[in-house]
């Protein structure tokens, strides 16, 4: 395969005109210049900054939107980080902008109905980001491209060749993008972007070999960015496999009492994480329910974390689904403590554990989990 023509021509003038070390100290400060194309209906833009990749995010400043024209000072800026700028229109169809705040003048360009699909500018990490989302969209361009070619020449094609060939587009995407990805941190290992982008996009999607490989490109001067030692922390918990010790932990139940998972000892505990916006959740949420069914009182219980925001949502799933076995959350989605314990990714998740307090099994659904569950229920 062609080396990436974005990353690997049009950066190396701008990363070598704009680069710094991504942990060093500055008190240059970050400008966010931006311009918004269209009719923009609010009066505000915020600037919202997470905790972490993926964490409780909060908003950190504002300022007036005048003459479809915005900007935020930030003043001492101590390492590159991902901030979102947000819109106040209420109707927006995609309301946040991801912008790298670091030493520099930032410019961004956005359209005022939908801020995601922007043009941002001006230092180091904000050109490689921009270059990457540009490579992205090639790729799903010639992707789809390819499907509706597929579609003219094969009009009389069976599903199960159509299923076939949906399969083998996706794997070529997937591949695509993980090398990009890949190229991407090997290419600019000493900017944040690195750690970010192992942790965003690709610890999901390789194995945990491949994930200490990468980190081990990861330039030492970054050591102590909290990017990288966000990376670290995962791949210390990834760990976390089939005979480790469940964690304990402590969140509130649906009526607002704490309850501690430690108080379970002694009993067969299945971890259930879900969400009521998961589709796949909900689709398997009547095994779920069966299951509960069928092995209610066998020394046997379910705890349902949910990674909802909204408590109004979580308690109508419940009800709705008739979920009556256990139910926490702390209304922090993927910044819930569980999360990060079991180095859970993904929902639906479950985990399996044995009343010693050991895990047995992970990420088990439909009958394989009822069939698992009642064979050591047995024992």
């Amino acid at each position: 395969m062609k080396k990436i023509l974005v990353l690997g021509c049009l950066l190396m003038f701008a990363v070598g005109l704009f680069g710094q070390d991504a942990t060093s100290k500055g008190n240059e400060g970050c400008v966010i210049r931006g311009v918004l194309d269209g009719v923009y209906k609010g009066k505000k833009v915020y600037l919202v900054e997470e905790e972490e990749i993926n964490g409780t995010s909060k908003v950190v400043d504002s300022c007036d939107v005048e003459n479809n024209r915005y900007t935020f000072n930030i003043k001492d800026v101590r390492v590159p980080k991902m901030y979102f700028v947000k819109s106040s229109d209420p109707e927006s169809l995609s309301p946040i902008t991801p912008v790298w705040v670091e030493n520099g003048t930032v410019r961004v360009k956005a359209n005022s109905e939908f801020f995601l699909n922007c043009d941002v500018s001006g230092t180091a990490n904000n050109e490689i980001f921009s270059a990457y989302n540009a490579e992205v969209r090639h790729i799903m361009d010639s992707v789809r491209r390819a499907a509706n070619i597929d579609i003219l020449l094969n009009r009389n094609q069976t599903d199960k060749d159509r299923e076939r060939d949906f399969k083998a587009r996706t794997n070529l995407h997937n591949q695509r993008s993980l090398k990009l990805q890949e190229e991407l941190v090997n290419r600019y290992n000493d900017q944040a972007i690195a750690p970010f982008m192992i942790f965003w996009e690709m610890k999901a999607n390789v194995s945990l070999d491949k994930l200490k490989e990468l980190r081990a490109v990861v330039d030492p001067c970054l050591n102590d960015h909290p990017y990288t030692k966000q990376l670290d922390e995962y791949i210390r918990l990834a760990e976390f496999k089939v005979g480790s010790d469940m964690p304990d932990f402590e969140l509130p139940d649906k009526d607002g009492n704490m309850f501690k998972f430690s108080s379970l000892r002694g009993k067969y505990v299945l971890v259930d994480f879900w969400a009521s916006w998961c589709g796949p959740c909900m689709r398997e949420m009547p095994n779920v329910v069966k299951l509960y069914k069928e092995c209610k009182g066998k020394n046997f219980e379910i705890v349902g974390i949910s990674l909802d925001q909204k408590k109004d949502a979580w308690l109508n799933a419940v009800e709705k689904n008739k979920m009556k076995w256990i139910q926490v959350s702390d209304l922090k989605s993927w910044a819930t403590l569980p999360v990060k314990l079991c180095n859970v990714s993904a929902v639906p998740y479950t985990i399996l554990v044995d009343p010693d307090g050991k895990v047995i099994a992970l990420d088990l659904r439909g009958e394989e989990l009822i069939r698992k569950v009642k064979e050591v229920l047995k024992k």
